[in-house]
């Protein structure tokens, strides 16, 4: 503190202090975090489109500036990002929340740490060659037309698994009344769909996209339209989210708030429509279309447009808890999820 050559009233001492103390809440929490040049490395799905944040934050220079190195590290599924991040061979996973958080109840001790995609990111999508005789009566009867076919999911148990599942149990079937197939990110699901391993899958971008535009595939039921039951409409708000193991929140807290600040940052310029063509610039550095997609970059430049606006820092608290509900309901995790918890007590 600065110290005065004259003498101040106890009142005005007291009114002052009170009045620094006030001002001192705002001005810490927005205080700027630098970090001291560690690498963190982030779960990227391969053949994915859906890292804008991820790229952005890297490329644009808001790691940088908060004194970090960010670096993707490729991972096909959500459950195997967890593992990763359990053993310590990544800082940061990125999965569907639900997936994170029935890793946290098995004891993979996790907490999520900053939003990615507030709303569902996925689309149930079935070969053009499939019969549906229900398709025009919409969800749930469609779900009908799926009974016995191969559905195409990133991994056993992931997040596009549990969708599938839900979307099943919200029609009155069973689970399992589909054969589910590990086929990773939409850059290896797609060419096992082409080849007639999967009748189906439920993918997110640019899986719905090229198949729409190679007319291969139709849409059975878009999640990210908002289609599907209200059990899964519950989760938009915190859907997509990126989580650290709680150790190593505790031990680096100016990494982890470095990070957030980050993502944040670049979060906001990816939202910006003034950016989207340096933010097409970024994209086309790290993501291509098949040269046998017609009109590539149109595709692309809309893909890049029509995505931008659907990324979100903020993690909905009471999304969290849907998704414990959701998963209680199911049976897939036992005792309910607090998110008080299972949230970091600093993420937006």
């Amino acid at each position: 503190m600065v110290n005065l050559s004259f003498r101040l009233s106890a009142r005005f001492f007291a009114v002052a202090a009170v009045a620094t103390a006030l001002a001192a809440g705002p001005v810490s929490a927005a205080e700027k975090i630098i970090a001291n040049g560690e690498i963190v490395r982030i779960q990227e799905y391969p053949g994915a489109i859906l890292h804008f944040t991820h790229w952005v934050a890297a490329d644009k220079g808001f790691c940088k500036a908060h004194g970090l190195t960010c670096q993707m590290v490729q991972i096909p599924s959500g459950p195997v990002g967890l593992q990763a991040l359990a053993a310590g061979s990544i800082e940061v996973s990125f999965a569907s929340t639900e997936v994170t958080m029935q890793a946290a109840s098995r004891g993979n001790d996790v907490q999520l740490i900053v939003g990615h995609s507030p709303a569902n990111i996925y689309v149930l999508s079935v070969h053009k060659e499939v019969p549906l005789p229900n398709k025009a009566k919409g969800y749930p009867a469609v779900m009908q037309d799926l009974k016995g076919l191969k559905v195409g999911v990133t991994a056993r148990g992931s997040g596009t698994e549990l969708q599938v599942r839900a979307l099943l149990t919200g029609a009155g079937l069973s689970a399992d009344s589909v054969t589910y197939v590990g086929v990773g990110s939409p850059g290896t699901a797609y060419p096992s769909f082409l080849a007639g391993q999967i009748d189906a899958a439920m993918m997110f971008e640019p899986f719905a996209t090229i198949c729409r535009v190679q007319k291969t595939c139709t849409d059975l039921v878009n999640l990210e339209a908002g289609e599907g039951p209200r059990s899964i409409s519950s989760l938009n708000g915190a859907f997509e989210t990126f989580a650290a193991r709680r150790d190593y929140i505790n031990a680096n807290p100016k990494v982890i708030g470095a990070f957030i600040q980050a993502i944040e940052e670049a979060t906001a310029w990816v939202n910006d429509p003034a950016n989207s063509d340096a933010l097409l610039e970024v994209v086309k550095a790290h993501f291509k279309l098949g040269a046998d997609i017609p009109g590539a970059d149109a595709v692309l430049r809309e893909l890049v447009r029509s995505s931008a606006p659907k990324y979100g820092a903020k993690i909905d608290r009471k999304a969290v808890k849907a998704f414990s509900d959701y998963l209680i309901e199911g049976g897939l995790i036992t005792k309910p999820v607090d998110p008080s918890t299972f949230v970091y007590a600093k993420a937006p």
